[in-house]
């Protein structure tokens, strides 16, 4: 599993459809403020996304790749 550090200033996440068809939990922006996690499957990325916008972390989430 890797434990992936969450920003403060993520705002909003959604998921999204990154490179090669996977899906990707992104929060809208490009640049130094990107936030994205790269998940298996649209379920594990929809999970992971509510997760990061109900609050329901410290600062860091555990994906399985």
């Amino acid at each position: 599993m890797a434990t992936i550090k969450i920003p403060e200033n993520t705002g909003k996440v959604r998921v999204a459809m990154y490179l090669g068809g996977k899906y990707t939990v992104w929060n809208g922006k490009q640049g130094q403020h990107e936030f994205a996690i790269i998940c298996r499957n649209r379920k594990q990325a929809e999970e992971i996304a509510k997760r990061i916008n109900s609050k329901d972390h410290n600062g860091e989430i555990e994906v399985t790749h």
